[in-house]
């Protein structure tokens, strides 16, 4: 199957992080990217990580936000899923859906590598696999963030 992650950028290079809601089947409680999810039957990459911002964190997304920063084969630390990885700029208010999100906090991207050499068990099993590319994407997006 499919799945999209999208990682939000905000001001001072901070990147958000979500942790995920203790009802989730898949690593409860951990922190991952901003905002994720499943690729619905007939729809498309793009559509499904506009689909999810708005699910997940109330946001509002044109689709010429997005970057697509990396794109994933199916193994088992995904999940054996397919993935896009996009980033995203977004100043504006975030509204969790609580019964998807616990929390968000904003991190550099150096705090965020820290963090999971000091607490990896903290962390979901794709993003502690996804963010060495995740973190090349962006660095090779900087540009397009401004």
């Amino acid at each position: 199957h499919r799945a999209v992650h999208i990682l939000i950028a905000r001001a001072g290079s901070c990147w958000v992080l979500q942790q995920r809601a203790e009802s989730k089947d898949v690593d409860p409680l951990l922190w991952t990217s901003s905002c994720s999810g499943h690729v619905d039957a007939g729809e498309n990459y793009l559509c499904a990580a506009i689909r999810e911002c708005e699910e997940e964190l109330g946001i509002v997304v044109e689709a010429g936000s997005l970057i697509e920063v990396f794109r994933a084969s199916p193994c088992f630390e995904t999940g054996y899923e397919f993935v896009r990885i996009y980033i995203l700029r977004h100043e504006g208010l975030i509204r969790i859906d609580e019964s998807e999100v616990v929390a968000l906090k904003e991190y550099s991207l150096n705090d965020i590598e820290g963090l999971i050499k000091l607490a990896p068990t903290t962390f979901s099993r794709s993003f502690l696999h996804l963010f060495p590319f995740i973190k090349k994407g962006i660095y090779s997006h900087e540009g397009r963030l401004s």
